[in-house]
């Protein structure tokens, strides 16, 4: 019998049987390389954009505007803090205090959000030594000579911007403030001997000096006579100067009627007149005209009506004098013709109270505002007018 050998596979592939097997074919060590880098790369690419879509989250919360609501400025006193107190018809009310940047709880927008994001948030500026405030609607300036600058802080934009005059004569110490029409703030400082001019929006103007003007510490407007008053403390007299220059003086060192011995403060208005806080005679005098005082009230004492330190003076839209006591740490309201009426204020760090105050304004609105020195804030109050019959 003739022995027959096995088909070899490659022969019974040849008849039709299928070959299911799994094979593996090497790859060249170049193209293995290449597949391996390929994926490295796409899964670095992977996270690149996982991140880069976190960190676009993360900024555009911020520049959206997605953060939480602000915080009232003045929050509700309740109960009330009013002078004089119950049984008495109240006629000044508390509404609150600011201490600069960080009173306006405001949230950074735009770019300022991405660096807050990515530096950290910049400390906010607060006052240090605020002695005088103005105010136009709801932007409020602070003369601060702690710093050398004035604050502006806009109430509805919750923005705080600082004003330092001009960069080759920056403010030095700025004492008073007045918002005068056509919309001009004007600034008294006392270091340089000088009244700068600045927009409402910030942007400085000018400088404005006399040479008869050596120590300004306090300014008021007459819109009738188109002249601002300065009391100057150095000269001890008073001046009315206009774009053309002095047009009118006031006073000479002395303690008669008509004279100052180191005036600090001024404030006009039509129906009462030029009301001038004449320090260190501790008396307010009140001018309708230069020939002499209408009315002069007030002495060294520590009874109700008497004055320690006058350091300003305001008018309400009822022609009430307020007078403001660096020492004493208060406020005495008169009547137009010297009277008291009432006083509010005292020594401490609480709400109404006072550590050397030195600035005193009144608003459109009858809000009360005082730069409460030591406190490092400003207190705000509201005027309570007589309801009719």
């Amino acid at each position: 019998m003739t022995a027959r050998r096995a088909a070899s596979p490659r022969a019974r592939r040849g008849s039709g049987a299928p070959d299911l097997r799994v094979r593996h074919v090497a790859q060249p060590p170049a193209a293995a390389h290449r597949a391996q880098r390929t994926s490295d790369t796409e899964v670095r690419a992977c996270w690149r954009t996982v991140r880069a879509a976190f960190y676009a989250c993360l900024l555009l919360t911020p520049l959206l505007g997605c953060q939480s609501p602000s915080r009232p400025i003045f929050p509700a006193v309740d109960p009330p803090l009013v002078w004089p107190p119950p049984p008495d018809t109240p006629r000044v009310r508390y509404i609150g205090a600011l201490y600069g940047e960080s009173s306006l709880d405001a949230k950074p927008r735009g770019w300022d959000a991405v660096r807050a994001v990515l530096a950290g948030p910049q400390p906010p500026v607060e006052f240090v030594r605020p002695a005088a405030v103005a105010i136009a609607d709801e932007r409020v300036y602070v003369a601060d000579p702690g710093l050398g600058l004035v604050h502006l802080l806009d109430l509805q934009r919750r923005r705080h911007e600082v004003l330092t005059g001009a960069p080759t004569d920056p403010l030095r110490v700025p004492i008073d403030l007045l918002v005068v029409p056509p919309g001009l703030l004007l600034v008294a400082d006392r270091g340089r001997a000088a009244v700068d001019v600045f927009e409402l929006d910030g942007r400085w103007r000018e400088t404005r000096r006399w040479p008869a003007v050596t120590g300004p510490v306090s300014l008021a407007y007459d819109a009738g006579g188109g002249v601002t008053w300065i009391a100057d403390a150095d000269a001890h007299v008073c001046w009315a100067v206009s774009e053309s220059g002095i047009a009118e003086r006031i006073g000479q060192r002395g303690s008669l009627p008509g004279e100052f011995n180191y005036p600090s403060a001024a404030a006009f208005d039509a129906r009462v007149g030029l009301v001038v806080a004449d320090a260190m005679n501790f008396r307010v005098q009140v001018f309708r005209d230069s020939a002499g005082p209408a009315l002069v009230f007030g002495r060294k004492g520590d009874a109700a009506g008497d004055f320690a330190r006058p350091r300003d003076v305001a008018l309400d839209a009822a022609g009430h004098i307020y007078v403001l006591d660096n020492q004493f740490e208060n406020i005495q309201v008169f009547t137009p013709d010297g009277q008291l009426l009432m006083a509010f204020g005292r020594g401490g760090d609480g709400p109404g109270e006072f550590s050397l105050p030195a600035g005193l304004t009144i608003d459109e609105r009858g809000r009360i505002w005082v730069a409460d020195s030591f406190n490092r804030r400003v207190q705000v109050f509201q005027y309570l007018p007589e309801e009719g019959p």
